[in-house]
């Protein structure tokens, strides 16, 4: 699946569970928050499709999203970013 498709897919999966996904520019690459009351996943719009996918795969795999319906690759992403959320416990955010 293409990077842009599988970004939709990712952003339809957060839609569901009740996030707001926002492209924003600024010094940061993404994640999730919650702000007033707002459950949001922010992505930095400047960096590439690839990366936001990972970006947002790895904030749902933070949350802990149930993934059993989706598409074969939205399954895929996830479950390799769920690795690495286990494996790196500590990483919370990643600067710019």
């Amino acid at each position: 699946m293409k990077a842009d498709k599988l970004l939709e897919e990712l952003t339809a999966l957060a839609t569901s569970i009740g996030y707001t996904v926002r492209r924003e520019s600024g010094s940061f690459k993404g994640g999730a928050c919650v702000m007033k009351e707002q459950q949001l996943i922010l992505v930095n719009r400047s960096i590439p499709p690839e990366a936001s996918c990972v970006m947002l795969a790895r904030a749902l795999a933070r949350i802990g999203v149930e993934d059993s319906y989706a598409k074969p690759a939205v399954r895929d992403i996830l479950e390799r970013e769920r690795i690495w959320v286990t494996q790196h416990p500590e990483v919370t955010f990643e600067a710019s």
